[in-house]
């Protein structure tokens, strides 16, 4: 099926519209819990006045609700579940974020034997509950172009433009370009790519036909609140640097133009979100310029910063309230070892006091390289894994059931 910008539009509009419905109906019947708590305090509270002599209109009887007639107590139980749901969301966004997804090889196998929602089929339920889902598209979307010069054949990557029905399910609504593979088939599969996240209705970012769209942030507005994000790649290929007129990406080595363009973001968003494509290939350990410049960072304005590239996960770590994910991991991905095939979703809501209910899904990336939730024994592994890792940066990771819940 064609996933195009209305499609896509409409299908998440009814995801928020179910998640509203869903949250009016808890806090209503929390608003209708306290009214009936009050009404039988105040009940009780006249037969005991009664049972000493006192009477139901003494001091001690002081619960008028359960006297009101009908109709107020049924808007004072509206009002009651607004201001529930008012303070339940006011100033807050839930946020998932994962890892790379690779719409070649395996992932293009099986969108051809079963059509282009597959590859994210297991794991998009969990994805699309959030108010915003970001990840990084570690792959062009498109059947054209020719293979760079300069890199391993088997290092070059052209993803199914299918996949992006998978993007679309599993309700992504922004993803990174600024990697070391989107420019494998060149300037006319960028093209490709862009034009393909854009008619679905996803939006991208840290790639484009010049440096001005490589650097520009992608804005998004969730429940009012307009959210920038950055990105940048610090792995680039020979040809792969955006110029003035030379397509390419952001050229995240260039840490003081990062700092400059988080700095910017901040005087025009309510949110800065930050993602950048660095690190040791397949170390669990951040190094320490990831480190330093992840700090300086959240010092620019950033609120998070949520990354990729060493194909395994990195430990999450907090700075001044503020969240760090070194990386994220593989996501959609059939990687050549067991331990890179080892993930998980992120999950937390960002608010005015930084990100809090923080969590970590568990994931296996098995047949295909898809991204399957996990239980039991190897969900207690996978989270195991990420708790030793995370544990040097004083972060805490109970686990709860098939879940991780992190904090500082």
């Amino acid at each position: 099926m064609e996933y195009d910008r209305a499609t896509a539009r409409r299908e998440r509009l009814e995801r928020q519209r179910a998640i509203a419905r869903k949250r009016r109906r808890t806090a209503a019947i929390g608003a209708g819990v306290t009214l009936v708590v009050i009404a039988l305090l105040a009940g009780g509270t006249a037969a005991f006045g009664a049972m000493r002599g006192r009477s139901p209109l003494s001091p001690v009887a002081s619960a008028p609700a359960a006297s009101m007639p009908p109709s107020q107590t049924a808007s004072a139980a509206k009002r009651a579940s607004d201001a529930a749901l008012k303070a339940a969301s006011e100033g807050t966004i839930t946020i998932c974020a994962v890892g790379d997804l690779l719409f070649d090889l395996g992932p293009r196998r099986l969108i051809a034997a079963q059509g282009g929602k597959a590859p994210l089929a297991k794991v998009a339920p969990l994805m699309r509950t959030a108010d915003l889902t970001i990840a990084n598209l570690e792959t062009t979307l498109s059947n054209r172009g020719a293979s760079v010069a300069g890199k391993p054949a088997n290092l070059i990557f052209n993803g199914d433009p299918r996949g992006v029905a998978s993007l679309v399910d599993a309700g992504v609504d922004v993803v990174s370009l600024a990697n070391n593979h989107a420019m494998d088939h060149g300037k006319i599969a960028l093209q490709d790519t862009i034009a393909v996240l854009d008619k679905a209705g996803v939006k991208h970012v840290g790639a484009g036909m010049n440096s001005a769209q490589a650097w520009a942030p992608a804005i998004l507005e969730v429940k009012g609140k307009k959210i920038a994000y950055v990105t940048a790649t610090q792995v680039v290929p020979a040809y792969f640097d955006s110029g003035a007129s030379r397509a390419g990406i952001a050229n995240g080595k260039n840490v003081d133009k990062v700092v400059a363009t988080i700095r910017a973001a901040r005087k025009k968003a309510d949110i800065v979100i930050v993602s950048l494509h660095w690190g040791t290939e397949q170390s669990y350990t951040a190094n320490s310029a990831q480190k330093a410049q992840a700090r300086r960072f959240i010092d620019a304005g950033a609120d998070v910063v949520l990354s990729h590239h060493p194909h395994v996960m990195q430990g999450i770590d907090f700075y001044k309230g503020k969240l760090i994910a070194y990386s994220l991991g593989n996501f959609l991905f059939p990687y050549k070892t067991t331990e890179g095939r080892k993930s998980f979703i992120l999950k937390f809501d960002l608010g005015p006091g930084g990100a809090k209910n923080v969590t970590a899904t568990p994931v296996y990336l098995g047949e295909w390289g898809r991204p399957v939730p996990q239980t039991g024994s190897s969900a207690r592994s996978i989270l195991g894994k990420l708790a030793t890792i995370s544990k040097p940066f004083g972060t805490k990771l109970v686990i709860d059931g098939n879940i991780g819940r992190i904090t500082p």
